[in-house]
Formats: C-alpha cells, sequence, structure tokens
C-alpha cells in the first residue's frame, strides 16, 4: 500500500517536470512511510515517483520498479491478492523473478499483456506503467475502486497522483472549482467520478484502464456486472457453502502479509463474519478493534467485543466522550475536496487505533451492497407499492403545490411531506429510487439557492440523480438487484471506498475488504432476492452463515450502522456553529447560497422540525475545504462565473 505520482509526456516534443513529480511525492509521504523512489525513463518522457508502506517483500519490493532492459517501469498502489498464483503460472511460461513482491508480478504481465493484464488481476490497485521504447502508457484502477488516482492534462504532460492535494499541489497555480461537481456534491455528499471539485483535474473511473493514444489518452472499462449472470442452480444450503468457500478464499489471500494485521470489527454481521474467518485460517493471535461513542444509542463497541470473545480474539476499543468534529480540518485537508460522509470521521479515529498495534487490517465494507444490507432497499419496495397504487397525476400536483407551501414557510413538516409526495410521482421505479439517494431534494434545493440560479442549480440537481438512476436502468433482475448494482456503481465506488481509501491511508494503514473480492460481489449479485431478504431484514445469507460460527443471540440485534450522532451533536455543543454558517463570508463568496435557507435549514433541524444533519454537514464540510484552500489555492469568482 502506498502513493504513486509522476509525469507522462504524450507527445514526444514534451517532458513533464521532476520537481513537479517530488512536490506531490513529498505530499504522499503519509500514505508511504517507510520508503521513496523516483525514476526518470531513459528519454525523460516519463518521471515516476513512489511512497512505500512495506507490507509485501519488505527487502526487495521497492519501486518505482524497472525491468532489466531500464525500459519499462511502474509504480503500483494496492496488493494484488493472487499475485502467487500469477506467479507460478508466469514462471511455468519461462518467467524469472529478481524479487518475491506483487509489484515485479504485476510488471511482468503488463510487459507481457498490456492493458489487458487486468483481466487477471484480483485485488485492490491503482497502476501506472510506462513502455520507454514504445512510448506507450497503461494506468488502471481495481474493479470496485478501493485504490484511486488523479490526473491531469498540462502543458502536453499527464501528471497523476494518489491524492487531489498532492496533484494540485504539484501542478501549483490557481484552479477554477467545477460548479457542476459541487452541486452534485451538494446533491449526493460526494463528488462522483471522473470529476472533481477542480475544473480540468479528474478521477479515473473504477474498473477502468487508461491507454496513451497519440497525444492524449484513451479510457476503457474492463468489468461490468450490470448484466444478470446465469440463475444459480442448487438449494439455499448449497448457496450458503459456496459462500462460504468464496469467503474462505478471499480471507485467506488477504491474509497475505509480511507485516503485523488485524481487523475492524464493529459487532455488525459482515466485520463478525470476516473476523470468524481470519481467526479460523490465520496462525497468529488476531487483534480486532473497534469504537465506542458516549451516546449509548450510536456504541456498538460492547456487542464488538462479544463477538471477539466468542471468537478467541484480542479486542481493542476507542471510547470517543466528545464529538469528532474536531477531525473535519485534517480530514478536509486529506480528501483535497468537500466530502460530507460523516462516518469518515470514526473510521478516522478507528483507523488511527489501529495503527498503533498493525500495518494491515481487514474490514467487512460491501456486503450491505453485495447482499442487500441498506434498509432504504426496503424503503424503495415500500415507495413502489404505494406509488403502483395513487394515480400519479394528483400526486404531482399535490407535491408541486406541497414544495410551493414550503417555500412560504406555511407549515414545519410541508417540506417532508413534499419530499415524499416527490417520490411518489416520480415517473418509475428507478427515479424513486435515484430521488431517494440524494440528500438533497427539489424542495430543500428551491430555497438554499439563489433564486437567479435556482433553475440552473436543479438541472444539475437532477443530473446527480440521472447518474444513479442510469445506473439502475443499466442493470438486469429484480429492482433489488437493481438498487444493489446502482449503489456499487456509485455509492460504493465514490463515496464509501474514498473514505477507507483516505481514513486508512492518513495513518499509513492498509484496509483489506473480503467482502469485496470481485468473485464475492459477483456471486452476491447472482442470488435470487429470496436468499438475501426475509422477515428479520436483509443479508439473510450472511446472517445464516454466520450462525456456524456465532450463537444467534450475538447476531440478531439491531444494527446500528457506523454512523456518528449529528443530530443531537448539531443541536448540543455544535449549536453554534451551525448557527454561523448562514453568514459565513466564505460560503456567501460563492454566490450560490440565499443565507435565509442556511438559516432555514439550521433553524429547523435546532427546532426538531425536520433532521437537517446531513445538509447541515455537507456545508459545514464545504465551509471548512473553502477556508483550508484560501491562500490562492481556490479562486472562488470562478465558481460564480460558472454558476452564473
Amino acid at each position: 500500500m502506498c502513493g504513486i505520482a509522476g509525469g507522462i509526456a504524450l507527445s514526444t516534443n514534451r517532458r513533464p517536470d521532476p520537481d513537479k513529480v517530488r512536490t506531490m511525492a513529498g505530499l504522499l509521504a503519509h500514505r508511504g512511510p517507510d520508503g521513496e523512489g523516483l525514476w526518470i525513463s531513459p528519454s525523460g518522457r516519463a518521471c515516476l515517483a513512489h511512497r512505500r508502506l512495506s507490507v509485501i517483500d519488505i527487502a526487495g519490493g521497492g519501486q518505482p520498479m524497472v525491468d532489466g532492459s531500464g525500459t519499462r517501469g511502474i509504480v503500483f498502489n494496492g496488493e494484488i491478492y493472487n499475485y502467487l498464483e500469477l506467479r507460478d503460472a508466469l514462471a511455468r511460461d519461462g518467467e524469472t523473478f529478481r524479487t518475491s513482491s506483487d509489484t515485479e508480478v504485476l510488471l511482468r504481465l503488463v510487459t507481457r499483456d498490456g492493458e489487458e493484464c487486468v483481466e487477471a488481476l484480483g485485488g485492490m490497485f491503482a497502476f501506472v506503467a510506462w513502455d520507454d521504447e514504445k512510448g506507450t502508457l497503461v494506468a488502471a484502477r481495481d474493479r470496485i475502486g478501493k485504490k484511486p488516482l488523479f490526473f491531469v492534462m498540462e502543458d502536453g504532460c499527464l501528471y497523476f497522483a494518489s491524492s487531489l492535494g498532492a496533484l494540485r499541489a504539484g501542478i501549483g497555480g490557481t484552479r477554477a472549482l467545477d460548479a457542476e461537481a459541487l452541486d452534485r456534491y451538494l446533491a449526493l455528499g460526494y463528488i462522483p467520478a471522473p470529476r472533481t471539485i477542480y475544473q480540468g483535474i479528474c478521477k479515473l473511473p473504477a474498473a477502468t484502464v487508461m491507454m496513451s493514444h497519440r497525444d492524449s489518452v484513451v479510457l476503457r472499462r474492463y468489468w461490468d456486472i450490470a448484466a444478470e449472470p446465469e440463475p444459480l442452480e442448487g438449494s439455499y444450503e448449497q448457496a450458503m457453502d459456496r459462500l462460504e468457500e468464496l469467503l474462505e478464499t478471499a480471507v485467506r489471500i488477504r491474509l497475505r502479509s509480511d507485516v503485523p494485521l488485524g481487523i475492524m470489527l464493529s459487532g455488525g454481521i459482515d466485520s463478525s463474519l470476516v473476523t470468524a474467518l481470519a481467526v479460523r485460517q490465520s496462525a497468529h493471535p488476531v487483534d480486532t478493534f473497534s469504537i465506542g461513542f458516549g451516546e449509548r444509542s450510536y456504541d456498538e463497541s460492547d456487542q464488538a467485543a462479544e463477538v471477539a470473545r466468542h471468537l478467541g480474539a484480542r479486542h481493542h476499543i476507542l471510547r470517543l466522550e466528545s464529538d469528532l468534529t474536531g477531525l473535519i480540518p485534517r480530514a478536509v485537508a486529506h480528501f483535497g475536496e468537500p466530502y460530507a460522509d460523516s462516518s469518515a470521521l470514526p473510521s478516522w479515529a478507528l483507523a488511527g487505533l489501529a495503527r498503533r498495534h498493525v500495518t494491515v487490517a481487514l474490514g467487512g465494507d460491501g456486503g450491505d451492497e453485495g447482499f442487500s444490507g441498506y434498509e432504504w432497499y426496503a424503503t424503495a419496495r415500500r415507495l413502489g407499492d404505494w406509488a403502483s397504487r395513487i394515480p400519479r397525476g394528483p400526486v404531482r400536483a399535490a407535491a408541486s403545490a406541497a414544495t410551493a407551501a414550503g417555500l412560504l414557510g406555511n407549515a414545519r413538516r410541508i417540506g417532508r411531506f413534499a419530499r415524499g409526495l416527490g417520490f411518489l410521482a416520480a415517473e418509475d421505479f428507478g427515479a424513486r429510487f435515484a430521488a431517494l439517494r440524494c440528500c438533497l431534494g427539489a424542495g430543500e434545493a428551491a430555497f438554499l439557492y439563489r433564486r437567479s440560479i435556482a433553475a440552473r442549480a436543479e438541472l444539475r440537481r437532477q443530473d446527480a440523480e440521472q447518474s444513479i438512476r442510469s445506473a439502475f436502468r443499466r442493470a438486469s433482475g429484480s429492482p433489488l438487484r437493481k438498487m444493489r448494482y446502482a449503489d456499487l456503481e456509485t455509492y460504493l465506488a465514490d463515496d464509501l471506498m474514498p473514505k477507507i481509501d483516505v481514513a486508512s491511508m492518513a495513518h499509513g494503514l492498509e484496509v483489506r475488504a473480503p467482502l469485496l473480492d470481485h468473485a464475492v460481489v459477483r456471486f452476491g449479485l447472482s442470488l435470487p432476492d429470496e436468499y438475501l431478504v426475509d422477515e428479520r431484514g436483509g443479508k439473510r445469507i450472511l446472517r445464516d452463515l454466520l450462525l456456524r460460527y456465532l450463537p444467534r443471540p450475538l447476531i440478531e440485534r439491531p444494527k446500528r450502522g457506523f454512523t456518528v450522532p449529528l443530530a443531537p451533536w448539531f443541536r448540543g455543543g455544535l449549536r453554534p456553529r451551525i448557527e454561523s454558517l448562514a453568514g459565513s463570508e466564505r460560503l456567501r463568496g460563492l454566490g450560490l447560497f440565499d443565507p435565509s435557507g442556511i438559516r432555514r435549514l439550521a433553524d429547523e433541524h435546532i427546532a426538531g422540525a425536520r433532521d437537517h444533519s446531513q445538509r447541515l454537514y455537507a456545508l459545514l464540510v464545504l465551509d471548512q475545504w473553502l477556508e483550508a484552500s484560501a491562500a490562492g489555492a481556490v479562486d472562488p469568482n470562478l465558481v460564480r462565473e460558472a454558476a452564473e
């Protein structure tokens, strides 16, 4: 696990600036505290830099790694979990190796197969490889999007880095904000790929390979499970057996490490199952880690401790008696752009706890998308049932009237009523699901944005919904499968994966997710709905599989989710900070918001009329990000111009 950076001249008469690359690499030191390296190709057209967190082949796995000819080099962030199997296959074909690292295996595969090498890779990765003789570039991200890669074209060169902040600082200068990206942030709480908050700087999307083509680059998606696979044959018990086999393999290959390894254990189904499989397969005692909150309704640490005790793991708890919002400035600096998933704060704290003991940790991410764990799937189904029984025309009229009344402030709960009617009035299931997954609805946007830009802002907000709706429509199968696929494509790839990567790598911790093994994900999306949902809720098959390892009382308990108590914090000790948002000169300077709209959000939340905690947190983070960017990194006037 590492940080990578570099510059590559896509035309023969250009050369990247090594000083820019060195600057980027220096800002990635937290991702790779164990070593650094820089390679300039013989022609000077490629400059690759690496910061290393040593996990596999500590002595021989340094990067950038260059082949024996000295003309082909690679920088790689992540882990290729099946590298031993790939190495054996390459050796049978006559390849010899100088190291025992997965990086050398990847370099040999890229040299032999080019862009097609990604088909064989199992793991999490972002890599950039350059062939100086051919003048060709191959770069890629893993199927799920666990490892990031940001890039920009400057003066005929492609510059890239593992973090947005490092890339922006390396290329220097004032950057214009992307107004459409900002609107998507407010609608979703994150900025989906390929956009970033800056115009011209992009994220390479998940499951995408990038190749040089003349003086530019082309992108190709190499993995997609939108199409429904062949129907699963066999009984429910046989499906459980097959899932157990897949998870045992996924856990086993993720236990490969030359440094201490532990598990992030919340006490829920997903992390408990990962812990059970890891304890059974590990040759060493397993350390587990969890967070405890002062607000008992949000605290699962006792449950996690019971699970660890039953499984025989050594458990560590970090108890947090105060709010975590003091972490926001540090988190903002590491994300490099506005990011409003508040669960990043406990993830950050938990990663810090784990890093005191281990260098690698397994986690339970992926169970909700792969096996139907989110409550909003049931909510969407209920809305679909209601919508099928209600004439759409009258509902649309009622929704419009309720929205107008809400804008005039005629009722405390009219906004919520209008939002619910808006879901019912949507034209199809996919549209209702997309609206449900946005944290800023049309009603709130109408009073939050300035009237002069409200129409354009609403179109951009609808674009955010459309990205989710498009993913839903692209998938085959039942509505439940379509929703899960849409979440994998959007929420998981662009929200949850950056959260885990940034929060963990800020502490130099590598996190691995067995439930996001692509074979496990594919299997999960092949299951019929009745294997996933029963009267207890979602994740039926995971829950029943876990009964092979834990007693029922430790499993059949409500899951609170890895969330923080924003709502009471914003009505309590953080109330003054929330009330001050309406007067923020930084937010006002963007030229996007009506201060009275921000004040309305705060007043309704504090009064208990509506829970606006997610929307207020998004504004709080945006305000903090603008403050951090005030030293010339961002020109807010360019946002105003783009908005108008």
